[in-house]
């Protein structure tokens, strides 16, 4: 739906500028499929990795449908109806804000025996809560489009919410679940002072940028875009190394993970220009949504998305590698497509072209279909139970 809608907005000119069909791209991008991918995953990862098992699960499933429901009538709202779009991110706050209160009382609800699984449980509790003060920013900026006034000072919300959402809420997530997967996908385990100083530099420069964003102080702005840029450095850095000493031969979700750090890098060169002052927000945003978070999603469908599928068929005892399943020339097709989308759209952000934005929005429709098409097969491979 992300890059149909994207194909849509550029036909009908509305790609640049933060326009309302511009703003409900970015939640369908953000809310429907990072964030929705994410609370999903968590109901699985939480009790595996910080041993804690959920408490009040039942509620916490009913949230996330509840959650996606209002997901799609707040993006509908930014396009029909104006009126609506408070009571829509109303729905979608309060389902989300039932979800965060079961994971909130399961990290908390029982003391994990290993300091590890401790650290964990503490990592996951203050991601979370980051989400929720940024659904909390987001929700006082829907009441305001909806036509309840918070005052002049809500208009500088928009990029203290969109900057923390960004960092310190998905790339905190990122770097911190990454940590467990990357070693199932190149065969080498990241570095753990890599990850603190990552953790660290993240969590304090996304806090205060944001504060400094609403402030308007310049200096404070600069200092937590700097940090941001150093957590995402010494990332980039130790999963090149990953990388580069990676013992798994399955090589396409190592792509992804590559072509994933190469884009965080360039939507950190779009979003420092932003903040000099240059039209270069818009490519910035798109370039941390689809190629930085985008790719790096994209390289675990490949390989742990694929592992789920082989055990949900096969049991869980199942050790079918991904590369079994899966045939790499759809995976190589989704990679060049989607590498080309993101590069095309972010080029005709910069440039204000709707020809490259309709062309890159079209390489993502195929990028899909390739996604798709592997995973697909992957299934029916699944289902041949040998």
């Amino acid at each position: 739906m992300s890059w149909l809608l994207l194909l849509w907005i550029a036909l009908s000119n509305n790609a640049f500028g933060l326009s309302l069909p511009a703003i409900g791209w970015i939640h369908l991008v953000a809310l429907g499929w990072f964030t929705m991918t994410a609370l999903s995953v968590l109901l699985f990862a939480i009790p595996q990795m910080a041993d804690q098992p959920w408490r009040f699960e039942t509620a916490a499933r009913a949230a996330l449908g509840w959650f996606a429901f209002g997901v799609v009538l707040f993006v509908l709202a930014l396009f029909a109806a104006t009126r609506l779009i408070g009571a829509a991110a109303g729905l979608t706050y309060a389902a989300l804000i039932v979800y965060l209160l079961t994971a909130w009382t399961t990290l908390v609800g029982r003391r994990a025996a290993e300091r590890a699984e401790r650290a964990i449980a503490r990592a996951f509790f203050v991601t979370l809560s980051l989400l929720a003060v940024v659904a909390t920013l987001g929700l006082v900026l829907a009441l305001s489009l909806s036509g309840i006034g918070f005052g002049s000072w809500s208009a500088r919300l928009a990029a203290a919410h969109g900057n923390l959402a960004l960092f310190g809420w998905l790339s905190l997530l990122v770097y911190g679940v990454s940590t467990r997967t990357i070693r199932p996908i190149t065969g080498v385990k990241p570095s753990t002072l890599a990850h603190v100083v990552v953790g660290s530099a993240t969590l304090l420069g996304a806090v205060v940028l944001a504060g400094a964003l609403v402030a308007g102080n310049a200096a404070a702005t600069w200092t937590g875009g700097a940090l941001l840029g150093l957590g995402a450095i010494v990332y980039g850095a130790d999963m090149t190394r990953s990388l580069a000493r990676a013992t798994v031969r399955h090589r396409p979700p190592q792509a992804f993970v590559a072509a994933s750090i190469a884009w965080l890098f360039v939507a950190l060169l779009a979003g420092t220009s932003a903040l000099a002052g240059h039209a270069t927000a818009n490519a910035y945003g798109f370039v941390m949504l689809a190629g930085w978070i985008g790719q790096m999603v994209n390289a675990h469908m490949f390989h742990i998305g694929v592992r789920v599928i082989a055990t949900v068929y096969r049991g869980q005892d199942d050790e079918t590698p991904p590369e079994a399943l899966l045939d790499e020339r759809f995976e190589w097709a989704a990679f060049g497509c989607f590498q080309a989308a993101v590069a095309l759209v972010a080029i005709g952000l910069w440039k204000t072209s709707a020809p490259l934005v309709v062309s890159g929005a079209c390489f993502g429709v195929a990028g899909w279909g390739g996604l798709i098409a592997a995973l697909g097969l992957a299934r029916s491979r699944a289902m041949d139970t040998p």
